[in-house]
């Protein structure tokens, strides 16, 4: 369902009019640049700063399946799950771009984390997983606009 779901908003974005002209050079290494400023943003457990990265219309779909929809409910819900996560580390471990417009792009960023627990405080083994974003570019600033984020060969997550 949730690979539909991503599938539906590729299409979507197809037809979307292209606001921001020619794909630059530093197209990627901005595109690059948001795994690395949402690494340091969880890493300092700062939500407020992880949510500039989104569009205001953002979706974000979890490693337990739950859909939140919008900047505002994406930054709450991680600000509310913030006691799991207050003594994690995220680590990026690597990020591909590929472009389907010059101003939209499918970014698939692997990642690791350690230092999380349950939500009753039972600490989690080390876990990895991969990202799967929509990112586009508005006014010279690529802000990812949709996210996927399964966990890789672990068990499933305990949410609430």
């Amino acid at each position: 369902m949730h690979k539909l779901s991503a599938m539906v908003v590729l299409l979507a974005l197809l037809f979307i009019p292209v606001r921001s002209g020619a794909q630059t050079p530093d197209d990627e290494t901005r595109i690059r640049d948001l795994a690395v400023r949402w690494e340091k943003a969880w890493n300092r457990h700062d939500m407020k700063s992880l949510a500039t990265l989104l569009t205001e219309d953002a979706d974000f779909v979890n490693v337990a399946g739950r859909h939140w929809k919008g900047r505002d409910a994406i930054e709450a819900a991680h600000a509310e799950r913030l006691p799991q996560f207050k003594d994690s580390t995220w680590t990026t471990k690597k990020v591909t771009v590929q472009f389907i417009r010059p101003d939209v792009a499918l970014v698939h960023v692997d990642w690791g984390i350690v230092g999380d627990t349950d939500p009753d405080g039972t600490a989690r083994k080390p876990r990895d997983g991969v990202f799967s974003w929509v990112v586009v570019k508005g006014d010279s600033r690529w802000l990812i606009r949709s996210v996927q984020n399964p966990n890789i060969n672990n068990p499933p997550i305990v949410s609430k």
